[in-house]
């Protein structure tokens, strides 16, 4: 997907990302996503233009390194047809390197000092704080 919000929506886990069970990385990359999401939504003051850009800045190329290597993966298993391209080169330095962005391509930031990142259970500062 070119964006993973529109609006005030937006979207985290398989939903945004379609890692692939291929890369072995759906659940990690939905629990990053969520802390991400939420502490950039507070970082900016829950103004969902500025928290969602923030979010998918961080999350961008980490995603797109694990979409790849579920696709070189799902690639590899292919029986090759005579004309089918040669399986990529695993040993080859931009593979190393492209691991590494999959596994270590987020940096996670702490939230603590972040207003409403400590919200009181119960309240949320997105819904009216209007009692039914």
């Amino acid at each position: 997907m070119d964006r993973w919000s529109s609006g005030r929506v937006g979207l985290l886990g398989d939903a945004a990302f379609s890692s692939s069970p291929m890369s072995g990385q759906g659940t990690g990359l939905a629990l990053v996503g969520a802390y991400l999401l939420a502490g950039e939504l507070a970082a900016a003051g829950w103004d969902p233009d500025a928290g969602f850009a923030r979010y998918e800045a961080r999350m961008r190329s980490c995603v797109e390194a694990n979409q790849e290597i579920a696709r070189l993966n799902a690639r590899s298993r292919d029986v090759p047809a005579p004309d089918a391209e040669p399986c990529p080169d695993f040993a080859g330095e931009w593979f190393t390197e492209l691991v590494g962005r999959a596994i270590n391509g987020i940096e996670l930031p702490d939230y603590a000092g972040v207003p409403d990142s400590a919200a009181p259970a119960g309240s949320s500062p997105i819904t009216s704080s209007a009692k039914p």
